[in-house]
């Protein structure tokens, strides 16, 4: 088996009132968490990103809505506790909401993570349980969203489900900040 070389989390927050977050995000995969943050002003209402952990599939340009996460070597898939292929049946993948005070809430419109190994070859792909309309998470509502594996061989594919949820929402691209 191979090392996981590289993690795209495709996320798109919610269109309702209050929808996003100034609150951390995590995404555990293989065993470990990883913090989903950039140097643009993340999970804002409406806002579509993809953070890359890791190796990029289409390195070395990053075509928005791709963005990498801050502090990159301590959010890498093959830097400290190396995420390995192997074991990704092993652990539950998910995304987990950390809020900044009690009345802090934020609403997942759509979450999709693809895993990659060596060269950007696609490993494996997970989404919410189908339907998923959205969800909110908060201090009352729970902190956890769990994803589940998607059957498929092509990881355009598991993103082009969230390109869709957010066209239909009205939502664009966001062009990422400088890095």
């Amino acid at each position: 088996m191979a090392n996981i070389t590289g993690i795209l989390c495709q996320v798109i927050t919610g269109s309702g009132d209050g929808a996003g977050t100034d609150g951390d995000i995590y995404l555990g995969i293989g065993g470990r968490e990883f913090h989903l943050d950039s140097t643009a002003d993340d999970f804002e209402r409406n806002s579509w990103r993809e953070y890359i952990l890791g190796r990029a599939p289409l390195e070395p340009n990053l075509p928005p809505p791709q963005i990498r996460v801050k502090d990159p070597d301590l959010n890498h898939p093959t830097k400290g506790y190396i995420v390995q292929s192997q074991f990704l049946d092993e652990f539950p993948v998910y995304v987990r909401f950390e809020s900044n005070g009690d009345n802090d809430h934020w609403q997942i419109g759509f979450v999709a993570v693809i895993a990659y190994t060596g060269a950007s070859e696609f490993y494996a792909g997970y989404i919410p349980v189908e339907p998923f309309d959205s969800l909110w998470l908060g201090y009352k509502t729970g902190k956890i969203l769990y994803l589940h594996t998607v059957e498929d061989q092509f990881g355009d594919r598991v993103l082009d489900r969230g390109r869709l949820v957010a066209r239909t929402a009205g939502i664009t691209l966001e062009q990422p900040a400088a890095e």
